[in-house]
């Protein structure tokens, strides 16, 4: 039987003016997909985890393997969708503005401005209430992995919108065994302005091995 590792790290680096750099960042991901299609179309599960506790992204934890035996994989694909949860948990490492050397934070990056779409279709816009899960889009017909730019990350790109979702440099091929990892980089993202330490929405790219 023919195997396919699909192995999914985490990665994340800082390298803020400030000096605040992360010790720990952890984030929760609970299911992959993965589209032929640019536009996210008719998209194919490869992993489901029931329960999922938070990953420390230092550790490069693995996320799932697929099984290329029971799932019909070989091909090319242009969008990858990753199934998660918004709340990313994340400790300084030094004293800096208004965030504390060695305390844990937690922050939301899917607030009412983000349209949030379910891989069945369904929209909503985020609360910023309540820890909510989201569906990040990584396509090829998506313009920029820039988060000023990609201002909605969590809806795939359309013809008419290829601002949508974040950029996939190119497509992933599965041609027997395949490897890559999301990169999850939060280069210059901390802050601490209004007077709370925060984690801005980090840049998101896919890089095959």
């Amino acid at each position: 039987m023919k195997r396919i590792g699909l192995l999914f790290l985490f990665f994340i680096t800082a390298d803020l003016p400030a000096g605040v750099d992360p010790v720990e960042l952890k984030a929760q991901v609970s299911a992959m997909y993965m589209s032929k299609s640019p536009y996210c179309d008719s998209p194919t599960l490869v992993f489901s985890k029931d329960y999922v506790i938070p990953y420390n992204v230092f550790g490069f934890p693995v996320l799932g393997v697929a099984d290329n035996g029971n799932h019909i994989l070989d091909g090319s694909y242009n969008c990858l969708i990753f199934k998660m949860s918004e709340r990313f948990t994340f400790v300084p490492g030094v004293i800096a503005s208004n965030c504390v050397q060695g305390i844990r934070y937690n922050t939301d990056v899917c607030n009412d401005s983000h349209l949030n779409t379910q891989v069945d279709g369904a929209t909503y816009h985020c609360s910023g209430a309540a820890e909510e899960t989201v569906f990040l889009y990584l396509s090829t017909a998506s313009n920029s992995n820039d988060p000023v730019v990609a201002l909605q990350p969590f809806s795939p790109p359309t013809p008419s919108d290829p601002s949508k979702g974040i950029k996939l440099d190119t497509s992933f091929s599965i041609y027997g065994n395949s490897y890559g990892r999301l990169i999850i980089n939060g280069n210059n993202r901390i802050t601490g302005s209004s007077g709370v330490c925060n984690l801005q929405m980090p840049r998101f790219s896919f890089v095959k091995e």
